[in-house]
């Protein structure tokens, strides 16, 4: 059965809004362990794409995802970063969730559990709100948009 992802009114035009979409939807069907993953996610996440004046709110709710234009209320977790990086949040290692915590204890998490997206600065481009508080929620979104195995 296909997963139920829909992109509001206002969204579809949106070209990070359609490639998250069709990411979430190749993944989650190809693989039982995202489509696990997929239908246990619930919360909002905001993605904005900061150099294209772009916000996204994903609202996962166990086994259905709806794509929003802008922010919509108050999300659980934040993305923040060009879109560049947020188009390649694919390429991130699907994270386990002891890594994740091993991450919060040593560095507050985001740059372990993105290490793949660091810059030539050493630093993450992409700010995670919200992991300490969500480490779950974070976990399972990660492991739903990454296509690694």
């Amino acid at each position: 059965m296909s997963p139920l992802i829909d992109i509001a009114p206002g969204a579809e035009r949106l070209p990070l809004a359609v490639s998250i979409a069709e990411l979430v939807r190749s993944n989650v069907a190809g693989d039982a362990k995202r489509r696990a993953a997929f239908d246990r996610l619930r919360g909002a996440v905001a993605i904005i794409a900061y150099d294209r004046e772009t916000a996204l709110t994903l609202r996962f709710d166990f086994g259905r995802l709806v794509i929003h234009s802008g922010v919509v209320g108050v999300p659980d977790v934040t993305l923040r970063g060009p879109a560049a990086v947020l188009e390649s949040l694919g390429d991130v290692p699907r994270p386990s969730l002891p890594w994740l915590a091993l991450g919060i204890a040593r560095d507050g998490g985001a740059r372990a559990a993105l290490g793949t997206l660091l810059d030539r600065s050493g630093r993450t481009p992409l700010k995670l709100y919200g992991l300490v508080a969500h480490p779950v929620l974070v976990q399972r979104l990660l492991t739903v948009l990454s296509k690694q195995s």
